[in-house]
């Protein structure tokens, strides 16, 4: 893959972040029956970090990014999902913004009830348990990520639940 083969930007982010937090977004029958801008994007991000070692080419480069198969809570099916992440005293955090939705994105469902998941991260795989941080902790781990990813500040302006931090802790 070459940086002209993938067209994504920041214009694609924006829409995803609208449509998750529509009442009919991920998570919702009527996601799932119609397909989704945001299951396009999410292929297109995925493909782009895997054949491009963890980069998204073009102006999100810099945002780092991985992605996450969890095992589906209901469905008992693998389910991949890319997400920006980033390193925190050493600990790999995630969070569960859905861009502020006023609900957790499925994906944080599917850990919650299967913590052992897998990550693709820089062109390498390993295994991970997923464990939800809570309070001082949470907090603290949040603020870092918005310090440096600023989309983040905004999401939680956008919803009364607090937005779940999550760490991944490599196994073995």
């Amino acid at each position: 893959m070459t940086d002209d083969n993938i067209k994504l930007g920041w214009a694609d982010l924006l829409k995803m972040g609208d449509e998750v937090k529509a009442d009919d977004g991920p998570g919702s029958k009527q996601w799932q029956a119609a397909g989704s801008e945001t299951q396009r994007v999410n292929e297109l991000f995925m493909r782009a970090l895997r054949e491009n070692n963890g980069r998204v080419p073009g102006e999100l480069e810099a945002v780092p990014g991985l992605i996450i198969t969890t095992i589906g809570a209901k469905s008992g099916e693998k389910r991949a999902v890319p997400l920006a992440y980033q390193v925190v005293d050493g600990r790999l955090v995630i969070v569960a913004s859905m861009a502020g939705a006023n609900r957790n994105p499925p994906w944080f469902h599917n850990l919650v009830k299967n913590p052992e998941v897998l990550v693709e991260m820089n062109g390498e795989s390993f295994k991970a348990r997923a464990l939800v941080t809570e309070g001082e902790d949470r907090t603290y781990l949040y603020n870092k990520v918005a310090e440096v990813l600023p989309a983040f500040k905004d999401y939680a302006t956008r919803t009364s639940r607090v937005i779940p931090v999550v760490e991944l802790q490599r196994l073995g």
